[in-house]
């Protein structure tokens, strides 16, 4: 049957997501039909256009293409992979009709017994959508019934079986016995070794009283456990003791040890050998398939010797791969992506070529691209302001002018070369990828104009003032020291740390290596290895100085970058606003999170002394008496208050007086803290009830109309599934803060922190908190992040202002970040106002440098696709001075990769 897009998807919306959704139909209707002749496509759409919801709708018509629904697969990061499921309870409340029954399991599966379950679930139950992590089928075994089932089929049908099965039975007790199942008793597990796996779900419940839900032991498990290898396993069960002895504890310790080996051994046979039959593979972040090593690439393609290798092969019809960056890839690495779809089951009829035939060919026209735009770029390089003009009547099939010089003739010729290769590239590459780029919204504010009030054009740095300047020009000889001793070193680190921040310097001390905001990140995935370190030498003394200046704390915060993100964040947090800056170095985030938190309760108190005259050692006292007094449950205040939260809530949530209640509640609890009070009324002494009101609705020193933007939460809140809902509710009521929190007293009813941060030492479910916090019009306000929130993840309904306090040399990393604010539905499309980008830079140092690459290499990154993006000193050199690209050679080179 031809894959074309389902009736039961919305042809089209009245709503302002229609243009948004008429292109995400047509994309996944292009891909649909891709999909009939070639083994997969890659959705390479920019960050926050969608693809999520493009997917989901390929993945809908695929389920429903035939009269029995099928399953279709979402392989998704761990980090990601909870958002897949929440997306869907959306996709399908906004973007069905008729009602079609598909199920998604209720939270991501994060090992390999769960996807087999999934896939094993009787078909009234079966979740059609089963969204499962990059990491869950390498994961172990843990299941213990899996585990047993194993040992059953390793006994079953040997000489002495019966004795083998009273042994495992006999050390099998409890959360310490073999296994480690608490349920398991001796007697549960002899019967259960004699039975057959397939009715041990009926055995449990005849012996124990209690219906496991679903069979314990997968289909898929039953049908392979004839072929599986279980030599090993047999030895391990061979070895049990008889009898109880001297040493016996430490005996079965070693015993459970290798059980446990030769379990997980049989376990990835059986994960390779099961092959049941599914219609679609979604793979998010596809980039992580690049590298044929990698144990995730290895589920797909696997390496030679490796038996264990290929859980994902020949199990999928067809294959979708979503990337947001394709071309931040090496050429090898792209084509690495497009060869796991080779991984797919054999296609009837079959393409006319073999797949490793067109990758060649495609391969070869990458090739052939990238060498004409390495030698158009050299060519270019050499040009200087002047030469630029003669490009003004540049065109593919015309000469240079006769009065241009001979650079600039050898530019032009190089020029027409790349934009042939480029045509014949675009030609390849088109079959395979679709992608389509999002209307320019963006301002930048680079260097001094980070400043409140600067009004530069971004091509002046922040100035470091005399009194600073010591430790930077130190900084700056030890690193010339370091290159002495090091020569050829890939990244001056001493004059990058010092850059970002005294913390970080003080990190990278002699013996030690980059310290990144990702070191603790899941999987690995994210983690910067060090690019170098620097031994005992010289550097050793000028370290020391260094340090010996910046042992005061307060000397520390006065870093000049760190001074005027501070003051940046904190205007934006006065106006109202809230503020994603993101970092590289964990002391670097460490340094503003504090230094933001100082100037804040700096700037509370300060304010608090003016309105109640008082000097700033009593001014908290005074807020906390106002807070009490009109703020305290069941005073005439309080009663006042409250209901005119609820009278601004009510045409919003259309008479859901649980859900008003509620968010008053969580209203009055962020009103009683001192941030709130200061910003958002017209504080005094004599500030009432009434007064406070008026506040809210603007009358305050932002001037921000606080109800209006509640409202406009509580509409998106009613929208909600109710599952989401009910976990943002908890979140805003106080749930499940962190020790970070905790160690600073925040909690239900306590100060709502306006600064938070979170990094690769974050965990998951801390992280996904702060998500959900910081995409509402509550505390916090501020987020200091790693490049761990820079891929994947929604921060764009209440901020647009983003400050890219670390760069990369890779422009696609910081593109990637100020991605999180732009996305439909965003807050600066809903105030159509553009997203406010703000790159901050020390004048005269390495950070100005790679400030000036980045944005020539921005210019230049999809022309040179898949050149490296390191900071090779002689390569930075030359693209820090060159002249910018063009505008009418950019056009030309430019490709249209937009579904049809």
């Amino acid at each position: 049957m031809p894959r074309r897009l389902s009736d039961h998807l919305r042809v089209t919306l009245d709503n302002t997501f229609a243009e948004d959704w008429a292109r995400q139909r047509r994309a996944a209707g292009d891909i649909l039909e891709r999909l009939d002749t070639q083994e997969g496509v890659v959705l390479a759409d920019q960050v926050g256009m969608g693809k999520t919801y493009v997917a989901l709708a390929v993945a809908v018509s695929e389920i429903l293409r035939t009269a029995r629904p099928g399953q279709v697969v979402v392989f998704a990061p761990p980090r990601v992979a909870a958002k897949w499921v929440d997306e869907w309870g959306k996709f399908r409340e906004s973007l069905l009709v008729d009602g079609p029954e598909i199920r998604c399991v209720p939270e991501p599966i994060r090992s390999g017994e769960g996807f087999l379950e999934a896939l094993d679930a009787p078909a009234k139950t079966r979740s059609h959508l089963v969204v499962v992590t990059h990491s869950a089928l390498t994961t172990t075994l843990k299941d213990s019934f899996i585990q047993l089932a194993l040992l059953h089929y390793a006994i079953r049908g040997r000489w002495g079986a019966g004795n083998l099965r009273s042994r495992v039975a006999k050390w099998s007790d409890g959360a310490k016995g073999l296994i480690g199942d608490r349920r398991f008793t001796p007697e549960l597990v002899q019967h259960l070794l004699v039975a057959d796996p397939e009715h041990w779900r009926a055995e449990w419940e005849r012996l124990t009283g209690a219906d496991l839900g679903t069979d314990p032991v997968p289909l898929y498990l039953r049908e392979v456990a004839q072929q599986l290898e279980l030599d090993a396993l047999r030895d391990v069960i061979s070895d049990l003791p008889i009898f109880r002895s001297r040493g016996i504890d430490a005996r079965l310790k070693q015993v459970r040890v290798r059980l446990n080996d030769a379990t997980q051994a049989v376990w990835k046979q059986v994960l390779v050998m099961a092959k049941p039959r599914l219609p679609l593979l979604i793979v998010d972040e596809a980039h992580a398939l690049k590298n044929d090593r990698t144990r995730i690439s290895r589920l797909f393609s696997p390496i030679v010797d490796s038996p264990e290798d290929g859980a994902l092969c020949g199990i999928f019809d067809r294959m979708l791969l979503l990337t947001a960056t394709p071309f931040e890839l090496g050429h090898n690495e792209l084509i690495g992506i497009l060869k796991r779809l080779g991984a797919i089951r054999p296609m009837r009829p079959g393409p006319l070529e073999p797949l490793s035939a067109r990758l060649d060919r495609l391969r070869a026209a990458l090739q052939h691209a990238q060498e004409t735009a390495v030698t158009f770029d050299e060519s270019w390089s050499r040009l200087g302001p002047r030469d630029v003009a003669v490009f003004d009547s540049w065109a593919p099939n015309a000469e240079a002018p006769a009065n241009a010089g001979a650079e600039a003739r050898r530019a032009w010729r190089d020029g027409v070369f790349a934009v042939r290769a480029r045509e014949a590239m675009h030609t390849e590459l088109r079959p395979w990828i679709i992608r389509h780029e999002r209307a320019h919204r963006r301002d930048y504010h680079a260097g001094s104009t980070i400043r409140p009030g600067d009004t530069g054009d971004g091509s002046v740095g922040l100035e470091i003032p005399d009194e600073a300047a010591l430790p930077f020009l130190l900084a700056a000889r030890a690193q010339a020291v370091a290159d002495v001793d090091h020569s050829g070193a890939a990244r001056p680190l001493f004059a990058y740390g010092i850059a970002s921040s005294y913390e970080t310097y003080l990190r990278l001390d002699v013996g030690e290596g980059v310290d990144t905001a990702d070191e603790a990140e899941e999987d690995g995935a994210g983690a910067a290895e060090p690019e170098g370190t620097v031994s005992a030498s010289a550097a050793q003394w000028y370290h020391g100085e260094i340090r010996r200046l910046l042992e005061s704390g307060s000397r520390r915060r006065e870093h000049p970058k760190v001074a005027a993100t501070v003051e940046r964040a904190t205007d934006l947090w006065l106006s109202g606003q809230k503020c994603l800056i993101f970092c590289w170095y964990i002391r670097t985030t460490d340094a503003l999170l504090n230094a933001v938190r100082q100037r804040l309760d700096d700037t509370v108190r300060a304010r608090a002394a003016v309105a109640f005259d008082v000097d700033e050692a009593a001014a908290e006292a005074e807020l906390d008496r106002l807070s009490h007094r009109l703020l305290t449950r069941d005073t005439p205040s309080y009663r006042s208050i409250r209901g005119g939260l609820l009278r601004n809530f009510a045409p919003a949530l259309a008479g859901d007086g649980e859900l008003a209640d509620a968010l008053a509640d969580i209203a009055i609890r962020n009103l009683r803290t001192h941030a709130y009070l200061i910003r958002y009324t017209d504080l005094s002494p004599r500030l009432d009830a009434e007064g406070l009101l008026a506040g809210l609705a603007g009358e305050n020193p932002a001037r921000v109309n606080l109800l209006a933007r509640w409202s406009t939460f509580a509409v998106r809140l009613a929208a909600m599934t109710v599952d989401e809902r009910t976990k943002v509710l908890m979140r805003l009521q106080g749930e499940g803060h962190g020790a970070e929190d905790n160690a600073r007293g925040v909690g239900r009813g306590a100060r709502l922190d306006q600064v938070r941060r979170a990094y690769g030492g974050t965990n998951r479910e801390a992280r996904e908190r702060l998500i959900s916090v910081f995409n509402t019009p509550f505390a916090p306000d501020i987020l200091v992040a790693s490049s761990v929130m820079g891929e994947g993840i929604d921060l764009h309904h209440e901020c647009r202002h983003v400050i890219h306090y670390d760069l990369d040399w890779n422009p696609s990393k910081l593109e990637q970040r100020t991605g999180r604010l732009d996305r439909i539905g965003a807050l600066a499309e809903r105030e159509k106002k553009n997203i406010e980008v703000y790159e901050p830079y020390l004048a005269g140092t390495h950070d100005e440098k790679m400030f000036r690459v980045v944005k020539d290499r921005a210019g230049w990154f999809d022309i040179v696709m898949g050149r490296a993006t390191a900071g090779d000193e002689r390569t930075t050199d030359a693209e820090e001075a060159r002249v910018p690209l063009h505008p009418r050679v950019r056009e030309a080179l430019s490709m249209d990769l937009t579904s049809r």
